[in-house]
Formats: structure tokens, sequence, C-alpha cells
């Protein structure tokens, strides 16, 4: 099939997009997908021209071939017959399935083609969170709630003195509503949000600039999210650590690019942590003076770690170099943006975990499944190696 993005799964079926088009996999059939329904371009004049560039066939595989794959959208199921999206700047919601849409709200006009990030959604004790991402830096990013699946929203917070909200996630252990923010030091906060209040937990470095939390029993894990840092940590916060003024998450494990998505697998007792890091080419905006442009040659990794060495053992699933295309070879005064390696992930406790590279020299664009067995063999090779 057609290269597709990851958007997760439910009922353990996979739902994917293709552009703007809604993918799902069919109930009987592993790997077979059928049209759901389109995201609409609700934009008009020249925006909607502008809007159907970078979303729509014939237009956006054109321009990805000179700088490369990127997203238009982002969809999450909320039940069977309901789910939102995000594509641009629009909010929209579904009530049919994904047959059609009705756009419920707008977001920040900087706000990046996909709208928000992929961990920029969650359902809390009921309702529905979502973390605005603008791109400038003069905007004040909110945090939404819906109480009626993504008809309306309410904005329940804002975040001056931050770019914007890279995650907004339900901590499976506690109920707490765990939040992340960037990107220079003194706005990289991780916190949980309660009764109206956003308690920040740890800030003020590049070791709390996360993109995507992970959670186990006994503690919070968390990548790096910092292109220009000579190398990305992978860090775990106790529990016990929660609270207190100066917590001190500890260094598990080290990445040579920045991690954008995890996910979490409960295989045999055992929790498992499946982190992603991303290729980002370019400068980024938020780098102290003078930090050399990003390198571009590197690979998106999938590395995993389990709760029986505590999250210290680190097993690489698979890496991807990231594609080169146009803008890569002729560029003059960098004007053509150049799209990032991702590796998108999801979860499943029958089916395991799916990797979706994006934007990769191989398998651009596919579901690859790593079963609940390939961890269970994990774990045994951990055991008869050397200590």
């Amino acid at each position: 099939m057609t290269r597709v993005k990851l958007e997760g799964i439910t009922a353990g079926r996979i739902d994917a997009t293709a552009n703007r088009t809604l993918l799902r996999e069919h109930g009987d059939e592993s790997g077979k997908f059928e049209r759901v329904g389109r995201l609409p371009n609700p934009a008009a004049g020249a925006e909607r021209r502008r809007h159907g560039l970078v979303s729509s066939e014939p237009w956006k595989p054109l321009l990805e071939r000179a700088v490369g794959a990127f997203s238009a959208g982002n969809v999450w199921r909320l039940s069977e017959r309901t789910l939102i999206a995000t594509t641009g700047r629009w909010l929209l919601a579904s009530h049919d399935g994904g047959e059609s849409w009705s756009v419920r709200r707008t977001l920040p006009d900087s706000s990046g083609p996909k709208g928000v990030l992929p961990s920029g959604v969650c359902r809390h004790a009921g309702d529905v969170y979502l973390g605005e991402y603008p791109l400038d830096h003069g905007t004040v990013p909110k945090l939404l709630r819906s109480r009626d699946d993504g008809w309306t929203w309410e904005t329940v917070r804002e975040f001056p003195g931050v770019r914007h909200l890279h995650s907004v996630q339900s901590d499976p252990y506690t109920g707490d509503l765990w939040i992340t923010t960037g990107d220079r030091d003194e706005a990289c906060r991780i916190g949980r949000f309660r009764e109206g209040t956003f308690e920040v937990v740890g800030g003020g470095s590049q070791c709390w600039r996360a993109v995507e939390l992970t959670f186990a029993p006994g503690s919070v894990l968390w990548g790096m999210d910092s292109v220009y840092s000579p190398e990305n940590h992978v860090l775990r916060l106790d529990r016990v650590e929660i609270g207190k003024s100066h917590p001190e998450p500890e260094t598990v494990h080290t990445l040579d690019g920045s991690v954008f998505y995890s996910v979490a697998l409960d295989v045999d007792g055992e929790r498992w942590i499946v982190l992603s890091t991303s290729v980002e080419p370019g400068s980024d905006s938020t780098a102290p003076p003078g930090s050399p442009e990003n390198d571009a040659s590197g690979r998106a990794r999938v590395v995993a770690a389990s709760s029986a060495s505590d999250f210290t053992e680190w097993h690489k699933l698979a890496a991807y170099r990231r594609r080169r295309n146009f803008g890569d070879y002729w560029n003059p005064r960098g004007v053509l943006p150049r799209s990032s390696a991702y590796v998108h992930l999801a979860a499943d406790p029958e089916r395991g975990v799916v990797l979706n590279p994006y934007n990769t020299a191989s398998a651009d664009g596919s579901l690859v499944v790593i079963p609940p067995s390939r961890f269970t063999s994990l774990r045994s090779t951990s055991e008869l190696a050397p200590r």
C-alpha cells in the first residue's frame, strides 16, 4: 500500500492516514486496510490553496520530493464512532466513525501541518485534553479540555513562558495528568496538572526537555528531545523523587538523537518501554548561539528495556537512515525546509508494538510489527549474557 502514518491501535485494529485520508485495518484481515473517510480542508481563499499544497494529492507528494515526507494531520480514536483530528490550525471531530468531520475549534495560526504533536491529546477521567503546539515564539499555548468527546472545547490553562506543549498524558498508575513543555532551558518542564494547577515536578534544563513520557509502577521515564546536545539521555525518575524541591532523575541510557515517541507494553509480567529517536536536519531556533547545524545523516533508532533490569539494559529493535531528498543536495540560502525522519509507535497487548518509519530510506511509511514473543526472547538473551 502507499506510504501511511500510524495513528494508533484500538480494539486490536490499526488506524492510519495517507495524507488526509483515514484508513482502518479490517477486523478479520491483519494488514488489510479500508478507506474510512477524509479530513476536510477547512480553509478559504489563499489559505485553502496553501493548506491543500501541504496536505492533498497530487501537490503534497510533489512537494515531498523536494523537502521529504511530512505529516498533514493526526487522528485519535476515542471510541468506535468518535474520533478527533488536527490538520493545520483546525481541530476536528467525527461522531460517525470518521466518515464526516466538523471543525470544532481553531488552533494557533503558527501551528504546523499536523496541528499538534501525536502525544498532545489524551483521554483523562472521562474528558479529552489537548496541548497546543504553536511554532512561533510569541503565542502563549493553551491546555484545552472537552467534556463531550471533542464537540466543544474550553481553555483550562495558559502556559506563558513556554513555546509549546509536547505531551498531555494520563498516568495509568496514579491517575495524574502529566504535561511536558519546551524548548529553551527555562521553558523545559515536566509536571502534573492537578485541580487546575500545573505543578512542576522538574525543569530548567535540556534534561527536562521531553516529548513523551512512559510510566512504570515505580518510576517515570523519558528521553531528552534536544538535537543540539552532544548526546540525549534516557532518564528515569523514581516516584519517591516526585514532590521534592530538587528531584534527581537518573540516566539509564544515552542515544545519539532526540527522543520523540515512546510506548509501554506488559509481557509476561514485565513492563517493557520502547523509545524512538528522530533525525532532524537544519538548525534549532531555540539552540544557544553558535550551535552547529544538526546532522542529517544519522539514523532514527528504536530501543527497548524492561522492568527486569530496572530499565538499565537497552536493546536495539530497529534503525532507519533518513531519506535524502532534492533539498539536501541543492538548497540555495536554505529556502527549502527539510523534513525530519521519525518512527511512530503504537502498542497493543496482543499484537505487540507497531513501528512506522517515516521519511526513511528503507521501509518508509510501512508498518512493522514487533510481536510480544520478540520481547520474551530479548529477556532470555539478557539472562544468558555474561555479567
